[in-house]
Formats: structure tokens, C-alpha cells, sequence
């Protein structure tokens, strides 16, 4: 994918980074954040704090430029259930869980299985990300002069995130562009 227009993009001394929105509400976007060639992958993950994910974001500009993009597709499935239990939810997958607030039923119900999906997919005519989760409830019954030019050509890191509140709704890398 080739995109040229203006866009938020952000350059320093360990990377360079662009966003690109999704719809016409802007309110999700997937941020590409391409370590510099100095710097592998695995460094750049360390250096994926909290406090760089704020400093980073927060320096997102405006700026005319070139992003040039592999295609790439990516599908992700994981099962929640225990992850839930371990955070503490754990009377919900016992039997006779009490959702009598949600659900009218006489039957015994509980949840069996709690799943995550995403695909996301980048081509020629751009970027398209989905995400599913799925209840199951059973019952008995830096440049800053001229345009930017970014080149994906190595290893990179994509978030898909939510724009209101910066929350990374996915990370992915993807180790062989």
C-alpha cells in the first residue's frame, strides 16, 4: 500500500511512526511504529514502555507525506476463560451463575467460554481491522522540513487503538514484512 497525504506521523532517534485513521469519524486508527535499522526488533519492544507509548503519541504532528506499506494479513483467536478466572471473575463459568439481572431463565446457566478474534488487513486499497469476542452460555438443557517519506520494509510494530482515550485495543509485530 502507497498512501501520500497528510497524516499524523512522528520521527526520533530510535523510530518513526505514522497513524493512519480508520472511517470518517476517526475514531480508531492503526499506528505503525517502525524501529530505526540500528535498532531490532526485540530492542525496540524493550523499549515499548508505558511512559514512551504516552511520550510517543503525544508527539504525533500533522505532516505531508509517503507511507509505503507490505500487504499483510493477520488473524488472532485466544480463549479468555482463564485469563477471566485468574482477574478474579470466576463465579460467572461456575454452575448456576446468577445473571437474573440479565437473563429470565429457571434453568442453571453459566458461562463456558469466552472468545477473543481479530483480523486485520492491509493491501493496495488500504487498511480494514475486526474484532469479535464471543460469550458462550450454557445451561443444562523527526525531520520537520518537507514531507516525510516511511518506507515498512523491516520489522515493525502495529496497534490498532481507540483515538478518544489512546487505549491500545491490539498490538501485533510483524517480523517478516
Amino acid at each position: 500500500m502507497t498512501l501520500h497525504e497528510k497524516l499524523a506521523y512522528m520521527e526520533n532517534e530510535n523510530l518513526q511512526a505514522v497513524s493512519l485513521p480508520y472511517g470518517e469519524e476517526n475514531e480508531m486508527s492503526m499506528n505503525v511504529f517502525l524501529p530505526k535499522e540500528n535498532i531490532s526488533l526485540e530492542e525496540f519492544k524493550n523499549k515499548l514502555t508505558y511512559e514512551n507509548w504516552q511520550k510517543w503519541t503525544s508527539e504525533f504532528q500533522e505532516r505531508e507525506g509517503t507511507v509505503l506499506l507490505p500487504k499483510f494479513q493477520l488473524e488472532y483467536e485466544a480463549s479468555l476463560k482463564e485469563t477471566l478466572q485468574k482477574l478474579g471473575m470466576t463465579t460467572a463459568f461456575t454452575k448456576g451463575a446468577n445473571f437474573g439481572k440479565m437473563i429470565e431463565e429457571n434453568d442453571p446457566l453459566w458461562i463456558s467460554q469466552v472468545k477473543q478474534k481479530t483480523f486485520i488487513d492491509v493491501n493496495e486499497e488500504g487498511t480494514e481491522a475486526a474484532a469479535a469476542t464471543s460469550v458462550e452460555i450454557v445451561t443444562e438443557s523527526f525531520n520537520m522540513d518537507g514531507p516525510f517519506r516511511m518506507e515498512v520494509n523491516r520489522p515493525f510494530i502495529i496497534t490498532i487503538i481507540e483515538n478518544k482515550s489512546n487505549n491500545i485495543l491490539f498490538i501485533g509485530a510483524i517480523n517478516n514484512p
